[in-house]
């Protein structure tokens, strides 16, 4: 009798169980993404999203956009809070001729759904890869940075240095979640969630602050070198590291070892 086990090969996660950490939105892709391998998925954000706890700074950069050569996102909920802000205060069809960057192509596609095209996306889906091109036309530019309430300076540190004025603008609130789903702790403590994704240092930090120990029942999956590097710093090692830094890149890093380990 032959069996045709081609299913269980385009659904590698079949009877895995999966902890999202990262605030979630309607047809989210890293959600989709995983139900669509056979996973099934386990929403826990373990940071939340909200509006700035004052628009003033962003309604000031945004009546003076024309005065800056470089808008930049480091984040789709940057993109989203940003344009959301411009449709409320300005008008969407007179958009000044600043050029746009993001961090990576989920930024990019979030401007896109705004009817906006970026103008550079680096290589590498990070802060560092994204200073080392701007950089290189920094000198005497001026930058706008939309970015969350917490974040690493390394971009607009890097641009100043190479010549560049930078205005930073807090377009939304990134904040710890204080406790988390009893139910999610129950789960994870009876070893019934197998993987937990974690996309943000930020997110590991709150990771460990809300399970501590617990998280060794389950097996990490890391977005990132810097990531990674902040789990191991709080003890933590990742089992999986994403190759791009992206949502597609961490589901590819969780269907890899499940293929091939």
């Amino acid at each position: 009798m032959i069996v045709d086990v081609s299913p269980f090969l385009k659904q590698p996660m079949v009877g895995s169980r999966v902890m999202v950490t990262r605030p979630v939105q309607p047809n989210d892709g890293l959600v989709e993404r995983l139900r669509q391998l056979g996973a099934e998925v386990i929403v826990q954000p373990t940071i939340a999203i909200a509006p700035p706890p004052d628009w003033a700074p962003v309604d000031q950069a945004l009546a003076r956009l024309d005065q800056f050569d470089w808008l930049v996102f480091l984040s789709v909920h940057g993109v989203r809070f940003f344009w959301n802000r411009w449709a409320e205060v300005q008008n969407l069809d007179r958009l000044p001729s600043v050029r746009l960057a993001a961090i990576g192509p989920g930024t990019a596609g979030e401007l896109a759904r705004f009817g906006r095209t970026a103008d550079l996306v680096p290589e590498r889906f990070c802060a560092e890869a994204l200073a080392d091109r701007l950089a290189l036309e920094a000198a005497g530019r001026r930058f706008l940075i939309a970015r969350a309430s917490r974040g690493r300076e390394v971009l607009a540190d890097r641009l100043i240095a190479a010549g560049a004025t930078v205005e930073q603008i807090v377009v939304y609130s990134s904040v710890d979640v204080e406790q988390a789903d009893p139910a999610v702790s129950a789960a994870l403590q009876a070893d019934e969630i197998d993987w937990i994704t974690v996309t943000s240092s930020a997110i590991a930090r709150s990771l460990v602050r809300l399970f501590g120990k617990n998280l060794r029942r389950a097996k990490l999956a890391s977005i990132s070198p810097l990531t990674s590097e902040t789990l191991i710093e709080l003890g933590y090692r990742p089992t999986v590291e994403a190759i791009d830094a992206t949502m597609a890149g961490l589901v590819a890093a969780i269907h890899d070892y499940l293929v091939y380990y």
